[in-house]
């Protein structure tokens, strides 16, 4: 991502040793903290700055003000539409036999897969990569299911896989909506097929769920995108005019050079902040925590960071071992790395202030003492230490506020009378938004440097130099797909207001009419990465979101994904309004 396009919300830390960076950033939040408590008694206008990072709040009485509800029902052509998306029979059919048949085509995506964009043509890309065919036979099954779409919008293959379908809006100023989801879905082993209540590329339905590999990550959104303009068209009455895209990628789920094709495509038609909001798979449903029903479109996302750490020593022969070898020497640097976990840090920043301040001031059933510590947490440093140890306490929370370390893989040793010469190991980072990728470096650097030291090893650091390799051998530390955490979307203005309020009336009005419950929409941060990654630049309003109903056994990625089926209509019925609410929006209040 260019600097350019950093959003003012985004900030990174600078690259100090790690000590050094502890110690300021622990000066930084009680200095941040002091100027808070010092601003209320000298300006409420310089309170309010510090606290929304020069943004206004809607509400100076509130942390967490709700979101106006909006009632589209007078302002969209054939209301009565929603009601037969939600409760309709034959439609019901259809859409289960769409997706169903969308399951069926088999779309895995591997990490060791050729990608698209190392051939020139399909044709030698299919000879060295076949298994790239079955995205072919999904785009015909998309071309025989939609026909309207296929007919009235323009659809475009970027790299030979990704998929662009473009509504042309009848107002060349107003800015595009971008709507995305990917093809692809994560392989099935074959160990597991028998595990699975129905065949994983046949799918199936209890009544209740609907099973099948991709069911809810995400080919639920995308047949019911496409099922959403579909109607639209069918129905002949609405008209755009702001254009709508749809953006499907074909590798989210490994190297998501699909998305970043699309990116660079759609970057060179429209520009850098071109797109008015982009809306991709995310949190699904709402949850209820603390009594509260709480909406939660991700506004940011962890950045990410592969290390693989090698350390090559010389061979021999296993009766006369050094007192270490080489895998014994990587066990104490990974047990180095892990008995230095990253700290955790919970600043304004950080989306899930958000989140927490609405349960502070909307919830019924939260400890009065967490209230207590949330509500002063950026005024008062030990109520923000309490908040954190809260949060830290908990393995589901935890990572919302720390970047992970996780030693994923181990490799070393061929022969059991050979000692070991080679050893990697892959550690994999999600990276807080208050820390950067050199964050990450510098932790594992430091840790590398003393067992290099100890056992009198060299180190090179991504091609660098960093001590020279020795006669007994040397680390070598490589950087894979280093991403920084994305820029945080504002929260305090027009485009968060409609698409929170349209949310609201989803499921206040139309799927629980009869609850009379409040449903609160707040941020939240994605610890995972989604094809946004590859968007940043086109737009400051990105959110990671998908309506539907809470799924505790959707079984992404494992055996038996499944989807609560009354949930796919609401993706539907939403987008069906929300589409031509946005179409009417002013953009001068974005």
């Amino acid at each position: 991502m260019n600097e350019k396009s950093q959003l003012p919300i985004h900030r990174r830390v600078a690259s100090e040793t790690s000590e050094w960076k502890r110690l300021l950033r622990t000066w930084g939040i009680v200095t941040f903290c002091s100027l808070c408590i010092l601003s209320t008694y000298l300006s409420p206008t310089f309170f309010n700055y510090w606290f929304t990072l020069g943004g206004q709040p809607d509400n100076p009485d509130g942390l967490c003000p709700l979101v106006p509800k909006i009632n589209p029902i007078e302002d969209i052509n054939n209301p009565k539409t929603l009601k037969n998306i939600l409760h309709e029979d034959k439609f019901h059919k259809q859409e289960r036999d769409r997706l169903l048949g969308a399951i069926q085509v088999p779309t895995e995506v591997y990490d060791d897969m050729l990608t698209p964009n190392s051939t020139t043509t399909l044709k030698e890309l299919l000879k060295l990569e076949p298994r790239w065919k079955p995205f072919l036979k999904f785009h015909k099954y998309l071309e025989k299911t939609y026909p309207l779409v296929h007919k009235h919008l323009q659809v475009e293959k970027i790299n030979h896989l990704g998929l662009v379908y473009t509504w042309k809006g009848k107002h060349d100023d107003k800015k595009p909506i971008i709507l995305a989801a990917h093809q692809d879905v994560v392989p099935v082993q074959k160990a597991t097929v028998d595990q699975w209540t129905y065949p994983p590329f046949k799918g199936g339905y209890d009544g209740k769920y609907l099973y099948g590999r991709g069911v809810s990550d995400c080919k639920n959104l995308l047949i019911g995108l496409l099922s959403t303009i579909e109607l639209l068209l069918q129905n002949k009455e609405f008209h755009p005019k702001r254009t709508i895209i749809l953006a499907f990628g074909y590798d989210e789920e490994s190297a998501g050079t699909g998305a970043a094709e699309i990116a660079k495509h759609l970057l060179a038609r429209y520009g850098p902040d071109s797109i008015l909001q982009i809306i991709d798979e995310g949190n699904e449903s709402f949850e209820e925590v603390e009594g509260l029903k709480l909406i939660l479109p991700a506004t940011g996302e962890k950045g990410y960071l592969d290390s693989v750490i090698e350390l090559y020593t010389p061979g021999g022969h296993s009766s006369v071992p050094p007192k270490h070898t080489s895998i014994g020497i990587m066990a104490q640097l990974i047990t180095e790395i892990e008995n230095d976990a990253f700290l955790p840090l919970l600043t304004q920043v950080n989306p899930i202030m958000g989140e927490l301040f609405c349960l502070a001031e909307h919830s019924p059933t939260l400890n009065p003492d967490i209230r207590r510590n949330i509500l002063k947490a950026q005024v008062d440093a030990n109520a923000n230490k309490k908040v954190v140890e809260y949060l830290d306490a908990n393995l589901d929370t935890k990572y919302l506020i720390t970047t992970s370390q996780a030693i994923d893989v181990v490799e070393g040793g061929v022969k059991s009378n050979a000692l070991p010469e080679h050893v990697s190991m892959l550690v994999n980072s999600r990276i807080s938004v208050e820390e950067s990728v050199q964050d990450v470096i510098d932790k594992y650097q430091f840790h590398i440097k003393a067992i290099a030291q100890k056992f009198n090893l060299g180190l090179i650091l991504n091609g660098e130099q960093v001590i020279k390799p020795t006669n007994q051998g040397y680390f070598n530390y490589s950087l894979v797909e280093p991403l920084e955490p994305a820029p945080v979307s504002p929260i305090n203005g027009e485009s968060w207001n409609l698409f929170g309020g349209a949310l609201r009336y989803l499921y206040e009005d139309l799927v629980f009419p009869k609850l009379n419950d409040t449903f609160v929409v707040a941020p939240f941060l994605s610890t995972g990465n989604t094809d946004t990654k590859s968007y940043w630049d086109l737009s400051r309003n990105i959110y990671r979101y998908q309506p539907g109903l809470p799924n505790s056994k959707s079984g992404i990625h494992s055996v038996d994904e499944r989807l609560v089926f009354e949930g796919h209509f609401h993706i539907i019925a939403f987008y069906y309004y929300y589409l031509q609410v946005i179409d009417k929006a002013d953009d001068a209040k974005f």
